[in-house]
Parts: structure tokens; sequence; C-alpha cells
């Protein structure tokens, strides 16, 4: 999947492009742009997902949100040395989810410590023995022998079983796991991204209230390589902007106490509820003292974040403002499952939740398409086409922009893939592109309705449904009439 940027040089290539190749008689539109609330994929508000299964239901979904967190406990996947039950982990915890949501796409968190497991139901699937323990236990067999400390409360959170993360045999069976991982999700079009998770409570690289208990950064570091060996496709993020933690790679973030720990506490006045920004937990300071060539990372895979408590969510209707600026700031594509979102209210409410909504995440404005208004079968349209990202972050999955070629009845008869680069494609100014679609052999001679789809590249997901007036029931946007002839 390429994610780069599009550079400016390329732009302007691609504009002078455009005017040596506008045909002398060519159909053009110019669409408005809409305010319609959309729910796209891959973007908005994430829900919980991890015990739907076990709970018998899907959460309240208020705004149209299609993205799902699951918590995927290492015990439940790997029952033995490099035996993995990937079928029965879909089918407990993703299958439940697409039988009432077929459109979910999922973000993956692999772990192996959640502390009270057992009251969160995420023990549900385990057998009787330890519930609160959720990695597997052949680590703690001969020979491996990896110690496991109960613990109550840690800071307040717990039970649980903490594996010792810090042994050479613990570091290899977490770098054999996230390969397997990977060879079984890399580059699935299900998976919106993946947590690299494992380390810590909760996947979050962290033991707060029991330092001892901690990863180090060898095995941090050993993990996060790890990742980026394994993950060539699928978008990944982390929990912290840690020189550890991070290294050279591209992560993400997962800002999981939004809005607290995600700019200076001096940026908003009155400080944000919480506010902590003394240290690497916090976003910005992690940016700042970590790792400053990480706030460019958002241009390569994803940030997202929750909030936990009552009083950050509270936030979200009571300074929408300050919470759309950060979203924005911070080019955040996601926000959940914790969240305000889990709530709803009057029409002002709504209308607040919504704002943060469109606020995530990429959105695609069509500007410009032309095109001749005569196509001969089986030869080349000239195609120009111009989209802005009017969003706050790129598309991090692959899609790809098509034409749809209806006859006069309004039926589908041929689609032609357009190169056009929608994935990667960055916030600011259009990018218009000149191109040649191929007109399918299969047309017979007569006049066709063209129509612009920006489909996912496995057949039979849904697509994106551009910021535009002029769409159909089916996301698409209506471009005009062409004439197809037979070759001669």
């Amino acid at each position: 999947m390429d994610l780069r940027p599009v550079l400016p040089g390329v732009l302007a290539f691609a504009l002078t492009a455009v005017l040596a190749l506008s045909p002398a008689h060519a159909g053009e539109t110019t669409p408005a742009q809409s305010n319609d609330d959309l729910s796209n994929p891959h973007r908005g508000f994430l829900l919980w997902g991890t015990t739907v299964g076990a709970d018998g239901g899907l959460p309240d979904n208020y705004y149209g949100a299609s993205i799902y967190q699951i918590y995927l406990p290492w015990r439940e996947v790997e029952t033995a040395d490099e035996r993995y039950d990937w079928d029965g982990f879909e089918q407990r915890h993703l299958a439940p989810i697409l039988a009432e949501d077929p459109n979910a796409t999922f973000v993956l968190r692999p772990l192996a410590d959640y502390p009270d497991s057992v009251g969160n139901n995420i023990h549900h699937y385990y057998d009787s023995e330890q519930p609160e323990r959720d990695y597997p236990k052949f680590l703690g067999q001969a020979p491996l022998n990896i110690p496991g400390r109960v613990y109550n409360s840690c800071g307040g959170d717990g039970p649980g079983v903490a594996p010792d993360y810090n042994t050479p045999a613990m570091r290899e069976q977490l770098q054999q796991f996230v390969h397997a991982f990977a060879r079984r999700y890399d580059g699935d079009p299900r998976i919106t991204a993946v947590h690299v998770g494992l380390l810590g409570f909760w996947g979050e690289w962290h033991t707060s209230g029991c330092a001892s208990y901690e990863p180090d950064a060898t095995t941090r570091a050993l993990v996060r390589d790890a990742y980026t060996s394994a993950f060539a496709q699928t978008p990944l993020h982390t929990r912290y902007a840690r020189a550890s933690d991070v290294g050279g790679a591209g992560f993400g973030f997962s800002e999981d106490f939004f809005p607290s720990y995600t700019a200076m506490c001096n940026t908003y006045s009155p400080v944000l509820k919480r506010c902590d920004d003394t240290g690497w937990w916090n976003l910005e300071w992690g940016y700042r003292n970590e790792v400053p060539a990480a706030r460019e990372n958002w241009r390569l895979n994803p940030i997202g974040g929750e909030s936990p408590y009552a009083d950050q969510k509270k936030l979200w209707t009571d300074r929408t403002a300050d919470i759309v600026k950060l979203v924005r700031d911070y080019h955040f594509t996601w926000l959940g499952p914790a969240g305000q979102h889990e709530n709803t209210g009057t029409a002002a409410f709504r209308a607040k939740l919504l704002s943060i909504k469109r606020a995530l995440g990429y959105e695609f404005t069509v500007r410009r398409v032309a095109w001749s208004d005569q196509a001969v079968v089986g030869a080349s349209l000239p195609v120009t086409l111009s989209i802005e990202n009017t969003g706050v972050a790129p598309l991090y999955q692959v899609y790809q922009a098509e034409l749809h070629w209806l006859d006069a009845a309004g039926t589908l008869r041929a689609k032609s893939v357009l190169d056009y680069p929608l994935t990667g494609l960055l916030p600011g100014a259009p990018h218009s592109q000149a191109m040649q679609a191929n007109v399918p052999a299969t047309l017979a001679p007569g006049r066709y309705t063209l129509k612009l789809a920006l489909a996912d590249s496995w057949p039979g997901r849904r697509g994106i449904a551009p910021q535009n007036v002029g769409r159909d029931s089916n996301g698409r946007l209506t471009l005009g009439a062409v004439d197809v002839v037979a070759a001669r």
C-alpha cells in the first residue's frame, strides 16, 4: 500500500496535463459540497465490540458508527506454542458483530493482561482455571517457565496476573506472536487498524501502580520492531509517543485519556479536566521531548483516542469547539469506544456530537470531473478528476476511484478503474489528475450515464460517499452522459 503523500511537483504536472488533455467536446461537472452527516468506513466514532458475543448484542449506536474495538486476549488465541485458533477467535468476536452490522470494521488490540478481566467479561471464553490470567498457560510451564505475578490492585486496577515481560523466553514468545498475528491479519480489509498492544495493562505498554511489572525498554523495542517488520499493509498505532515505543517507526497513537493527555495544559483556558503535561504520557509532551519526528506520523498511520471518565466525556458537549480543534490539530481519525457518543440527548446535544464526528478522519469532496462526451468501445476515455480531502487525516486503507457506466434503464453495465491516489491523499488543496479510462469492450453502442464511485479495492465491501450534492442511493456521484460508439 503506497501511502506516500502527493508532492507539489506532481500536482503541478497533473494540472498541466489537465490543460493539455482537455478534450474539445467534453462533459464537465463541478458538484457542490454537501453538509450531510456521512457514515463512511474507517473513520468517525469507535464502539466497544470485545464482548458483543458474550453479552448478546451490539452496543448503542446513536451516530452511525461502524468501527468496533476488539481486545484480543492472547490466552484465547494461542492454545499451545505456535498453535493458533484464529478461526475460533473470529467466530466468537467478529462474527456476532458482522451478523448485525455487515459494514463493521475492527481495531484489534492483542493483550496479555486486562486488569479485572472477569469483571469486564473478557474471560467469558476461557476455561475455569485462573480466569484473571489473559496470557496462555503454556508460557508459565516447562520449558519456558515464564513467571506470573498475581495482583489484587495496581493503582486501583485489578485483580489480574502480570507475566514477566522481560525474560529472554518471553521476549521470544512476544515476537513470535506478532509475526503470527501479521500472517493472519496484515492487509485484511476488515481491519481499520491494529493497536500494537500486547504489553502491560490493557496493551498500553505500562503497569501503572506496579512499576516492577513494567515491560522494559529492551522488550518494548523488540516488540515494536517485530510489528514494523511483520506488518506491511494494515495501519498500526501504539499508546504513547515515547522513544522506546516508537523509535523510527511510523506508528500512529491512541490517546486513551482524551482530551486530558493530548495537548499542553496551557493551550486551553480554563484547563481541561484531568490535564497533565508533565511526562511522556501526554501526547504533545512526547512530540516535544521524546520523538519530535513522530508529530508527522499521522500522515502514514491513524491517531485515535477515547475518554474513559464522565468529566472527560462531558467536555465533548460542554466545550465542543475545543474538542473539534484538538481533533483537527492532532489529526484524529476516530474517538472511542469510551466517549460522549455513548449517549444521546436533545437536538443541540446531537448537533455537537455530529460536529465532532464530521471533524474526524478523511473527507473527500469532489471539486471537478471532466470527460470526453464521446467514447469508442475498447479504446480510452480522457478523464480529469479533482478531489480535495477536506478532512483532517488521510484514508489509510486501499480504495479506488471508478467510473460506472449505466444504460438508459439505470442498469450498471460496466466499471472502469481510474488511476487516482485516494489512499494517502492528504488534507489541503484539491489534487487534479488527468488520466485515460478504459472504455469496456463489453459495452454496446449507445448513450450511458457516468457515475463516480469511491470503491473498496476488495469486491463487495462498502464504498466511500463523497461529501457532495448529487449522490445516488449507493453513494455514487452522478456525473453526466457519454455517447459510446463502435470501433471502426
